[in-house]
């Protein structure tokens, strides 16, 4: 995996459980696009190549309540991707790593997924009932204070 693909796949995928199941290819991976280009120098020579999967997947994701926030363990997808992978061609040892994801115009938008949030609790202020000597110094304390008044048009 690239360093610009990292963080497109594990976006959101903290705190989550992903159970995901292949089930096999509907049609053999077919490459739809291939390419080769240097950078800064002709030496220094990347390829990519774009591969189209027609597959069959279960994907389920639970957040970290267990609550399932997209997909299902029980319903098996029709999914079709096309995948972006890269390889450095200047270095020997160098392998094929997934660049990017495609999806293109005609596909369907993406479901968005449920997220949680913890809601926090409003503490209600109680009031404190003043002592004998607050109470004796209260006229004069609240002289003391500033007050604003806003009023409005």
């Amino acid at each position: 995996m690239t360093e610009r693909a990292y963080p497109i796949v594990t976006h959101q995928a903290h705190r989550s459980t992903i159970r995901w199941h292949f089930l096999g290819s509907l049609e053999p991976p077919r490459v739809v696009h291939a390419r080769c280009t240097d950078v800064i120098t002709t030496d220094n020579i990347f390829a990519q190549i774009t591969v189209r999967f027609h597959t069959k997947q279960i994907l389920a994701v639970y957040d970290r309540f267990g609550r399932l926030q997209h997909g299902s363990e029980v319903v098996a997808r029709d999914v079709l991707e096309y995948v972006v992978f890269e390889k450095h061609i200047a270095n020997t040892y160098g392998i094929w790593r997934i660049h990017d994801k495609i999806i293109p115009d005609w596909m369907p938008p993406r479901q968005p997924t449920l997220k949680t949030y913890k809601i926090e609790e409003i503490k209600e202020e109680e009031e404190a009932t003043p002592s004998d000597k607050e109470s004796k110094d209260g006229v004069a304390a609240e002289l003391e204070k500033p007050s604003i008044s806003v009023a409005h048009a």
